[in-house]
């Protein structure tokens, strides 16, 4: 899942638990699978809820940056160039 794009919906009020799970396996991780991971073109634009300024390079195509977010236009990883959904 962390190679794909996913997201959360904003929280207005109370507040949000998340658990994260790391795992580690040095096996899976020497297999051609990891180090070229199986990517896909993307057939159509990401749901909005599904985008991250954090780690999206065209997060700017599909919402607006937050204020005091704008510097990190166009730094994220999501997806590769090569993947991107293209209108």
């Amino acid at each position: 899942l962390g190679r794909k794009r996913h997201g959360a919906d904003d929280i207005s009020s109370g507040e949000r638990l998340n658990m994260i799970l790391w795992n580690h396996s040095s096996t899976f991780r020497s297999s051609n699978e990891y180090r070229e991971p199986p990517y896909v073109k993307e057939e159509g634009p990401p749901d909005a809820v599904c985008v991250s300024y954090t780690h999206d390079r065209d997060y700017g195509l599909f919402k607006e940056y937050p204020t005091g977010k704008e510097n990190l236009k166009g730094r994220g990883w999501c997806p590769p160039s090569e993947f991107q959904y293209e209108d």
